[in-house]
């Protein structure tokens, strides 16, 4: 049973739906770029990221909390939408897959380094399918008590790394043009576009009218948290380095020590973050559940979950198995497809409610 969740529940669910691999895979990305003023590209990654969240939560508001689809279909017709349908089918299917691998490849490079992908992957789904099964709502419960274990482990992060860090790693500030500031931020607007998946939440909102506020609100949290991570790691390591370095914050971590009694504490924060994980896989698989629902207009979907989830395996095993494959999408390929469904669609959305609400004045000013 799907309950409805509050605008404060949401906006941390929007928090978890990008951080865990943003925090992962984009320190190195943007660092090749932008060096010691990579901070400067999320400000200005978040501002773009900010007015992707005015568009989102303005297409939710124009659907009042309908499922998207229905109400596509609804304001131009059925064919058009089980189009698109299929087309973000798609698109969601393929994203729940690279989350998936990324998840599995963080595994595999650092904690089960023996255990077949395979089965990582197996597990790893088996465990968010029944996450998924318990609905929207227990998501929602369990990502907030994730949430709140950041007031735990950002002290104890900086408490520990404190006699490692080096301020003057962030100079010299400001040099780098806007070009190479431009292109270090266009990766991380890619990740902050994953706001967009409020349009398969809106349903379940208690507030869908609030879903701009649900994303500006996230996506603070989330410019802010990212805008920790990468600073403390320059301060730790330098540009340099973390441009080398594939999990840079989790290298960071692997040195945190409490004097000379209490170390290597990498494998809590580590374990802190496949919870996290687990979060966004279940957000993401619960919207590409959604969307199948509502693209093929079936009362229930439980019956489907286990074959969608059978879905993103087999694209996980055949599709990324080269690590420098997906490292690539990540950094040139994912823009363009991201920018095409989180921010045109909506977009699209937004555009459609207002042709039809102008249809009508016409209409009533004729009549």
């Amino acid at each position: 049973m799907n309950s409805k969740i509050g605008t404060t529940q949401a906006a941390m669910l929007i928090v978890n739906t990008i951080l865990p691999t943003a925090t992962v895979v984009l320190p190195a990305i943007i660092s090749n770029y932008a060096e010691q003023d990579a901070p400067l590209a999320i400000l200005l990654s978040t501002f773009f990221g900010l007015l992707i969240a005015y568009i989102v939560g303005s297409a939710v508001r124009c659907t009042n909390g309908a499922p998207f689809l229905t109400w596509v279909g609804e304001k131009s017709s059925p064919a058009i939408a089980a189009v698109l349908g299929l087309f973000m089918l798609q698109f969601y299917l393929d994203t729940s897959t690279t989350i998936l691998r990324e998840f599995v490849n963080f595994l595999k490079d650092n904690v089960l380094i023996n255990t077949p992908i395979s089965i990582l992957c197996v597990l790893i789904l088996l465990i968010t399918i029944y996450m998924v099964r318990q609905g929207l709502e227990a998501i929602a419960r369990v990502n907030s008590l994730v949430i709140l274990l950041y007031l735990l482990f950002a002290p104890l992060y900086i408490f520990g790394l404190t006699d490692e860090m080096n301020v003057h790693q962030l100079l010299p500030m400001f040099d780098h043009s806007l070009a190479e500031l431009t292109l270090a931020s266009i990766t991380p607007t890619t990740w902050m576009s994953e706001v967009a998946v409020l349009l398969f939440l809106a349903p379940y909102l208690q507030s869908p009218q609030k879903a701009r506020i649900i994303g500006w609100t996230g996506l603070i949290f989330v410019a802010m948290l990212m805008m920790f991570s990468l600073i403390i790691a320059l301060m730790v390591f330098g540009p340099d380095l973390i441009r080398l370095s594939a999990y840079p914050g989790f290298s960071a971590a692997s040195i945190v020590h409490l004097g000379r009694f209490i170390e290597k504490l990498d494998i809590l924060f580590i374990s802190y973050w496949v919870l996290s994980i687990y979060v966004k896989f279940s957000i993401f698989l619960f919207a590409t559940v959604e969307c199948f629902k509502q693209t093929f207009r079936v009362g229930s979907s439980r019956p489907f979950i286990g074959t969608l989830g059978l879905l993103i395996v087999l694209e996980c095993l055949y599709t990324w198995q080269s690590t420098e494959k997906l490292n690539l999408y990540n950094k040139e390929g994912r823009f363009l497809v991201f920018f095409l469904f989180n921010v045109l669609v909506p977009l699209g959305a937004v555009g459609l409610d207002r042709f039809r609400k102008a249809k009508t004045k016409r209409k009533g000013w004729g009549a």
